[in-house]
């Protein structure tokens, strides 16, 4: 598991929306966090945004995050997820990895490639 940042509400209502908002914000370096991947819950509009192991941060940190939680000890590339119905979980490739599938999903306005999980590098 990994430490995260948590939008709930009206402002997601797709994957591509949790994708902008983990974009900016953890994704933007904020605190030094590195934003490692993504997921989705569609059933009450929740994203959840992954970020490595070792910094502290609370949801002030991001405008319109209600919640976050950081004492889980993952960190690194994710390589795995456990499958949930109705969730979409999408990872953020490293900038020295394969670029994503061009049938990934991932928002235009991300700033880095991101990749659903299951799919393999090119």
């Amino acid at each position: 598991y990994y430490p995260f940042i948590r939008y709930v509400g009206d402002g997601v209502s797709s994957a591509e929306d949790c994708g902008v908002m983990c974009s900016n914000c953890p994704g933007n370096n904020q605190d030094g966090l590195v934003l490692r991947g993504f997921h989705y819950y569609g059933q009450g509009n929740f994203c959840f945004c992954f970020v490595d192991f070792g910094i502290s941060f609370d949801e002030t940190l991001c405008e319109d995050a209600d919640y976050a939680y950081d004492e889980y000890e993952g960190s690194g590339e994710i390589v795995n997820t456990l499958p949930l119905p109705g969730v979409q979980c999408w990872k953020v490739s490293s900038p020295s990895s394969s670029k994503a599938r061009k049938s990934s999903k991932a928002p235009k306005s991300s700033k880095r490639p991101v990749r659903k999980l299951g799919q393999k590098n090119d």
